[in-house]
């Protein structure tokens, strides 16, 4: 039971660090086809305003199956944005049932980008949520398959493009997962590894330089974890500015109160 409970606990820190959409102007995901760039800054505009109006999620579904299609060149990546949306969708649902519909339908629309081309990193990286989310609704075995397969898609997503956006969440949210698995789950080595790598992509990703920081304080490297932590602290220009305001910052300056004293 207490696995579970830890269990449960680390999905929810990890999905909550990854809920508000990025501030970018523009959509960071493209087409040739200049209709679909319409449609994917349309799409965006609507995911950055959900924290203020919820229908834009249903909205925003609706306009990528629409493309879906009228688009079928653009099936792959029109596939895992309704993925994305839905992912989104399902985080606001408060019905566990509909809940769990959603984040299946999550894991069907990034199944079929990565039918289409198992290529896809952004078809890895939401069906690699999904079934993180689908761990923290199962039981403690079944939790613990999905995590495994969740594992996996990162790592594909990781080895398609090192430099991908994807692959740089990719990598911060492994380090999360191996840090908050209860143990012999957790590892701190390969969570410092993983930090290290998305902190070395985006220096400005703060959620991997909260990461590193933790990695470091449970390994006793005490140093280096108040010199990334304080890194942290001082990001200017943070890749995802909402996150490092409500979860990374303030992460951070509890991590340092914990490694006052610590030599």
């Amino acid at each position: 039971m207490k696995k579970k409970v830890k269990l449960i606990q680390l999905f929810i820190f990890i999905i909550t660090i990854l809920l508000v959409a990025p501030l970018y102007a523009k959509s960071p995901d493209v087409s040739n086809d200049k209709d679909v760039q319409e449609i994917l800054e349309q799409g965006w505009q609507l995911l950055s305003v959900m924290h203020k109006d919820k229908t834009s999620l249903d909205k925003g579904i609706a306009l990528y199956k629409s493309a879906l299609e009228k688009y079928p060149q653009e099936k792959e990546l029109l596939s895992w944005k309704v993925a994305e949306m839905t992912f989104k969708k399902a985080d606001e649902e408060r019905d566990k049932k509909k809940k769990e519909q959603l984040y299946r339908e999550t894991l069907d629309y990034s199944q079929k980008a990565i039918l289409l081309n198992p290529q896809s990193s952004g078809g890895h990286y939401w069906a690699g949520l999904a079934y993180v989310r689908l761990a923290e609704i199962s039981g403690i075995l079944s939790g613990v398959g999905h995590v495994n397969k969740a594992k996996r898609e990162f790592e594909k997503t990781i080895n398609l493009n090192p430099d991908n956006r994807f692959a740089i969440l990719s990598n911060a949210v492994l380090a999360a997962i191996y840090l908050g698995l209860p143990w012999p789950m957790n590892d701190n080595k390969k969570a410092e590894k993983y930090a290290e790598e998305a902190v070395k992509k985006d220096p400005n990703l703060t959620l991997a330089s909260v990461n590193l920081g933790k990695a470091y304080l449970n390994l006793k490297k005490y140093d280096k974890a108040r010199d990334e932590l304080n890194r942290c602290l001082s990001t200017k220009n943070p890749t995802y500015y909402w996150d490092s305001e409500l979860y990374d910052w303030p992460g951070a300056r509890k991590l340092l109160k914990e490694i006052e004293n610590k030599k």
